[in-house]
């Protein structure tokens, strides 16, 4: 769904960019004057943002947008019918795509290693030799191949310039499906693709390839800042929401609504036993299953901690999703590695309820109400769901647990727990 999101507001912007496009002779003077220098104010503010979040890829990009802008500018303008001047248009065409596919490929660093980002730049500067070399030396027989019109009427970018560029967007395309979580960086880039090949095609077309630059430009600047969002809110192991986002979601919860506190119960000897390789695996595995809750809103609390926020609902609206979701974590078979050799093994999970009453007119004190109750499933002995105000009942019976080897399990720590009375920092460590 997010991948989705993202995928509407570029194809938005390219839409509108490549339909404005034949309207730019008719603007205003002032705003034709305006218009080449956009991609370069747009690409400069780009490049501000990503040293401020120590993104190295999108520098490049923008930079090879702003170098590619400044030699069709100035070195191929479009009334310009000269020898160079046509022959470097092809050359600057199939540079573009190359480079913006060559720097996704090329890993993400940042902007604190000097020397790789010495060495980027080298790379970057190395290719205005290369064209320099290849108009000076280029055979005559090349120039014709690499100048030689598609043969469609509405196309007029180079035949190999336009089968290079149709070669890259399909790579582009490949790599992001084969991305477990492509960045949005990732996704812009594929309709920079496409903007550039429009503004490429209608070069000769006073601003077109300005309008399109700009608009590129913009959009990288936009997937940054959207980049940079989900880092802030979203925690990277399980790709849920984090708690910077839940406390961001009590502003607008309005009068009616619940929430629930879920631990995984004795996580931590789990954690001893099997390693936090596995530990990992399991609040991934455990946040897969919360993800089916459809009618309540997932947050990584902290730890083993999650937090469902229920939007309009009460208690009793939610307890069979709860109670769903809790059953398929305990019936859900988890095979780990333990001394040498697979095991199986399973987690249960503990949740408090609550919604707003009188007493808990805020978010925060309806959250701390359902830990409350948290606590109060933890205490009866686990792997149930215990609403705030309610009475508790009585303990199950403790779940068994499939293995091919026995390994140690949570049993030592179970023996401590009866009884034992337990700080607010305690509570959220069992």
């Amino acid at each position: 769904m997010g991948a989705l999101k993202h995928i509407i507001w570029l194809l938005g912007l390219t839409v509108f960019a490549i339909w404005q496009m034949p309207s730019i002779p008719s603007w205003p003077l002032a705003l034709q004057k305006l218009l080449p220098w956009l991609p370069y104010l747009i690409a400069g503010l780009g490049i501000f943002v990503s040293v401020f979040l120590n993104r190295l890829q999108p520098i490049l990009i923008l930079s090879s947008l702003v170098l590619f802008n400044a030699g069709m500018q100035y070195f191929v303008p479009q009334a310009d019918v000269t020898l160079s001047a046509i022959t470097l248009y092809p050359v600057l065409a199939l540079l573009l795509p190359l480079n913006l596919l060559f720097w996704l490929l090329f890993p993400e660093r940042g902007v604190q290693d000097k020397l790789y980002v010495s060495f980027q730049f080298i790379l970057l500067a190395a290719q205005g030799y290369f064209v320099y070399w290849v108009m000076a030396n280029l055979p005559l027989e090349y120039w014709h191949w690499i100048s030689s019109p598609s043969g469609y009427e509405q196309v007029r970018l180079p035949f190999v310039a336009m089968l290079t560029m149709v070669g890259v967007w399909f790579l582009m395309m490949f790599r992001n499906a084969l991305l477990s979580h492509a960045k949005v960086l990732d996704q812009t880039v594929v309709f920079v693709l496409i903007l550039m090949a429009f503004g490429l095609n209608a070069f000769y077309q006073y601003g077109a390839l300005a309008w399109t630059s700009a608009f590129a430009a913009m959009m990288i600047l936009l997937s940054l800042i959207f980049d940079a969002h989900h880092i802030a809110y979203t925690d990277q192991l399980t790709g849920l929401k984090g708690r910077r986002a839940l406390l961001e979601s009590f502003l607008g919860l309005g009068r009616k609504y619940s929430i629930a506190m879920m631990d995984i119960d004795h996580f931590k000897s789990f954690n001893d036993t099997y390693g936090h390789d596995v530990g990992d695996l399991v609040l991934r595995t455990v946040a897969q299953e919360l993800e089916m809750i459809a009618t309540g809103q997932v947050y990584r609390y902290g730890g083993e901690e999650f937090t469902v926020v229920f939007k309009g609902k009460s208690p009793d609206q939610v307890m069979p999703a709860l109670e769903t979701v809790r059953k398929a974590i305990e019936s859900r078979v988890l095979t780990v590695p333990l001394n040498g050799q697979d095991v199986e093994t399973h987690v249960t999970v503990s949740f408090g309820l609550a919604a707003r009453d009188a007493q808990h007119k805020k978010p925060h004190e309806v959250m701390k109400y359902a830990d409350e109750a948290l606590y109060q499933a933890k205490e009866a002995g686990r792997n149930r769901i215990v609403v705030a105000g309610q009475p508790v009942t009585a303990a199950k019976s403790k779940p068994k647990t499939r293995a091919k080897t026995k390994p140690k399990t949570a049993s030592k720590a179970k023996s401590a727990r009866p009884g034992q009375k337990r700080s607010t920092a305690a509570k959220r460590s069992s």
